[in-house]
């Protein structure tokens, strides 16, 4: 009686740690935009090309997103940050990517105006409205951003690792890197 009731117990340790680590394995790989859930992806047009591509199509390397608009200040304050970041890091395993929040842009040429004038040289995604009801963007949306700039890090796998509200530095973006290389 004694042995069954031990083994009983220890039976059901066993369940109560596999429940445990099922729930917590399922948790971290849920989407969302918080740290530690998987990124929302999303397919949107490249900037000056004639494509598409899904942020998740980056996966494999870190990945840098920075979401900005050409009017916002501290946007264009840190955007030679990123630029050196990517000329830093794209051999490296990181992939910095842009995304234009295009519907909150006060005009279209601006978006064409501040990629020219900083000479951005890493692929940056132009948010598209939802649909012709909600002009909304798809990012917009999905991210839930209603002030900018903002800032994922994302590790190989898509999980958000670290979030950024506001402007940041060189020096901030390479040590939260250098930690997941």
């Amino acid at each position: 009686m004694k042995k069954q009731r031990m083994i009983s117990i220890f039976i059901f340790i066993i369940a109560v740690g596999l429940i445990g680590y099922v729930v917590q394995t399922t948790q971290s790989t849920q989407i969302g935009i918080e740290e530690g859930k998987l990124a929302p992806d999303f397919t949107l047009p490249l900037w000056n090309k004639n494509e598409e591509a899904s942020l998740s199509s980056f996966r494999g390397k870190i990945v840098v997103l920075n979401l900005w608009a050409s009017w916002c200040p501290p946007c264009r304050q840190e955007m030679p940050e990123f630029i050196r970041l990517y000329e830093n890091y794209k051999d490296k395993g990181v992939h910095v990517l842009g995304v234009n929040l295009a519907t909150h842009e006060r005009d279209a040429s601006g978006v064409d105006e501040f990629m020219e004038y900083f000479g951005v040289p890493f692929p940056t995604f132009v948010d598209q409205p939802i649909d012709e009801v909600n002009q909304r963007g798809v990012v917009s949306t999905l991210y839930n951003i209603n002030s900018i700039p903002y800032t994922y890090i994302l590790d190989e796998n898509g999980k958000i690792v670290h979030i950024i509200q506001g402007a940041t530095t060189y020096d901030m973006l390479e040590k939260l890197i250098k930690n997941l290389l």
